[in-house]
This record gives C-alpha cells, structure tokens and sequence, in this order.
C-alpha cells in the first residue's frame, strides 16, 4: 500500500476514482442532442461544445505533464476553441490517454509542474477528479440530463478536498479567490454531499 499522505486509499482504489468520474462525464457527453452543442453552461464563457472542449483538453494537457511536460505549454494551450471533430471522440481518445499516463509505472509518484504550484502524481488526479465531476454537473445542467453524480465519488472528493488543493496556489480554498467565477457558497445544514461539493466549487444548484 502506498503512503498517500492524508489518503487512506490504495492507488488501485485512488484510480477507479479516476474511471468514475470519465464515466460520469463521458455518458453525459454521448447523450448531448444534435441540437445543444452551442447551449450555455453554468461555465459563463462556455457553451456546451467549449466545455467538451475543456475537458479534452485537460486529458491532453495533464497526460503532458505527467510525461514531463511544463506549466508554461500547459497554459498555452489553453484554448476552449482549439479541440475541432467529434467532441465524443475526441474526449473518450483524451481520457483513455490520460489513464494509461497516470497508470504508468511511477506516475503517481512524480512531482509534476503544474500551473499552480508543483503537484504530486496522485494530487493531479485528485484535481482531475474533482474537474470532471464538477463539469459532469455542468453539462447535465445545460442539456437537461440527470444531474446525480457519482455518489462514491463525490464522497472521496469531499473526504480529500483540503488534500487535493493542498499546496495549489489557485483553489477554492484559496482565500477570496472567485473559483470558476463564483466564490463558494455556504451549504446548508441538511444539504446533501453533492449539494455541498456543488458550492465549494462556485455552483448553485
């Protein structure tokens, strides 16, 4: 069993949270209608084709990382246009390259130059998880998809929240920081987990 800091999980169970939350987003992303590719998200500077676009993006840029590559290509490559064809395709290729990066030998372990402060393997998955799980939300949201998530996942995710953001410059933890536009909200007493995931990232659900 690996020493994962604040984690308790192995990194054979860290993974599958990894698998979840591709799944999660992938079934979504293959149930979009025809029409609804220029429909608003809860992203403001999104439509819903910009937000598969992000998130391919995102599987090409942190297997980069994990293959050595720096914050300053991470950055400028950031492009929510950039990404042309099938955007199904494109992110089920996306995700399938950034799994078989974080399951390579010695991955999880690798300090990684992440654009806001230096990351360990695991912690960039953490951040990926996170990402993936909050624009599944977003997506579901803009098309008028079921908008449960993943309920292992949102556990993890809130279990390891300050560990995941520990060290990253830019989070929602980061005092007065507005993350994804919107500062977090408070989540009432009786609020489901998923609710409360929803606000520290900026939502209202």
């Amino acid at each position: 069993m690996k020493n994962l800091g604040l984690m308790d999980d192995t990194d054979n169970t860290l993974l599958t949270r990894f698998d979840a939350a591709v799944e999660g987003f992938g079934t979504r992303l293959r149930a979009v209608p025809g029409a609804a590719w220029e429909a608003p998200t809860p992203c403001t500077e999104w439509n819903v084709r910009q937000l598969a676009n992000h998130m391919i993006q995102g599987g090409r840029l942190y297997t980069a990382l994990l293959r050595g590559g720096g914050s300053a290509e991470f950055l400028a490559n950031l492009d929510p246009d950039a990404v042309e064809g099938d955007p199904v395709a494109g992110f089920e290729e996306a995700a399938a390259e950034c799994r078989a990066a974080f399951r390579a030998p010695g991955a999880l372990d690798r300090t990684v130059d992440y654009p806001f402060g230096p990351v360990p393997g695991r912690r960039l998955l953490g951040l990926y998880v996170v990402d993936a799980v909050t624009h599944t939300w977003d997506l579901a949201r803009a098309v008028g998809l079921d908008e449960r998530l993943d309920a292992d996942t949102v556990r993890w995710v809130l279990d390891h929240f300050a560990w995941i953001y520990e060290g990253v410059s830019e989070s929602p933890l980061t005092s007065g920081s507005v993350y994804y536009g919107r500062p977090a909200e408070p989540s009432p007493a009786d609020g489901s987990g998923q609710g409360r995931l929803l606000r520290l990232m900026g939502r209202r659900p």
